[in-house]
């Protein structure tokens, strides 16, 4: 009974697999305007990732930029009864490999899912732990807990703590703090090409859209942020 069940369940995982991945290759081609902009936006699909040893959200991939005594991963977490992606990451504090120990987790977006999003609003169910934090002198990050857009020549940082909301720009980098309560779930909306026109930016044929969570050598410690939802109304 055991064998003829994983023989009839085991076509549909294929098909579902290859009804998302169908429709991931259309959406990045530009040919559909219905599928959703962002793939797995939930986070509710997860496969295995042999290279990092770990599980992933399907549809999305998974950086570690992390020094030799530094950490960083990700999981499936429940954050006050909400099942959620927890990003989670360890500076150490070292002057080594990295100023940075970031964690990411990248979707590649393109054709007519690039256009959506700037032409569109960014949702997502964020629940930060930490103050942004910025030095004295150059103004730099020090640390980050949001969502990054970046197309390759342009760098967007869309950062969710419990200070007033607040832009600054360092070169090419466009930083936008959004003014997020600790420790609790929040719904925010961001027009990502309101900051593309106010930035002066031409509009990309392709971005990445990155979660990400980190910090600098100067700000040493555990962080963590969760995901529930992101997507694109």
């Amino acid at each position: 009974m055991k064998t003829t069940m994983r023989k009839l369940f085991a076509p549909v995982s294929i098909l579902i697999c290859a009804a998302m991945i169908g429709s991931l290759f259309l959406r990045l081609q530009g040919v559909t305007q219905e599928s959703p902009v962002i793939a797995n936006p939930r986070f509710k699909y997860w496969t295995a990732d042999p290279a990092l040893k770990l599980m992933k959200p399907l549809m999305w991939e998974v950086y570690l930029l992390v020094g030799p005594n530094d950490r960083g991963f990700i999981r499936r977490d429940i954050v006050d009864g909400q099942t959620c992606l927890g990003l989670h990451a360890y500076q150490d504090g070292a002057d080594d490999t990295y100023a940075w120990a970031t964690v990411h987790v990248r979707q590649n977006l393109g054709g007519v899912a690039t256009k959506r999003l700037l032409n569109g609003t960014l949702e997502v169910w964020v629940y930060p732990t930490f103050m942004h934090g910025r030095y004295t002198g150059s103004g730099h990050p020090k640390n980050v807990f949001g969502v990054e857009v970046n197309d390759g020549t342009n760098l967007l940082w869309i950062i969710f703590s419990d200070q007033p909301d607040d832009v600054y720009e360092i070169g090419r980098h466009r930083i936008v703090v959004i003014n997020t309560p600790l420790n609790r779930w929040s719904h925010r909306e961001v027009q990502i090409g309101k900051h593309y026109s106010e930035a002066g930016w031409p509009p990309p044929s392709h971005i990445a859209l990155i979660l990400l969570v980190g910090a600098t050598k100067d700000y040493p410690g555990e962080y963590a942020g969760f995901f529930r939802e992101i997507y694109v109304r």
